[in-house]
């Protein structure tokens, strides 16, 4: 496989894992935050608000590590190669 071709390969495995976490880490949000809410709450929605954002934060600092470490592993290849 070419580098530029493995490039675009785990750009795009990286940007999909981003949604799919993302998306899993909302939901499960959304549904202890509701449970939350109608436990102490009485069907507010203080705590869906909560864990849906916290959902959201931790997919993008998930993104965020994956990315940092993608573009070092790519540094340290060529750092070999030459």
């Amino acid at each position: 496989m070419k580098k530029k071709d493995k490039s675009i390969f785990l750009t795009l495995n990286l940007v999909v894992q981003f949604f799919l976490e993302t998306f899993v880490l909302m939901v499960l949000g959304y549904y202890f935050g509701q449970y939350l809410d109608n436990k102490f709450l009485d069907g507010e929605t203080t705590y869906i608000y909560v864990f849906v954002f916290l959902g959201i934060f931790a997919g993008i600092a998930n993104f965020i590590k994956r990315a940092l470490k993608m573009s070092k592993g790519e540094e340290d290849e060529k750092d070999q190669s030459d």
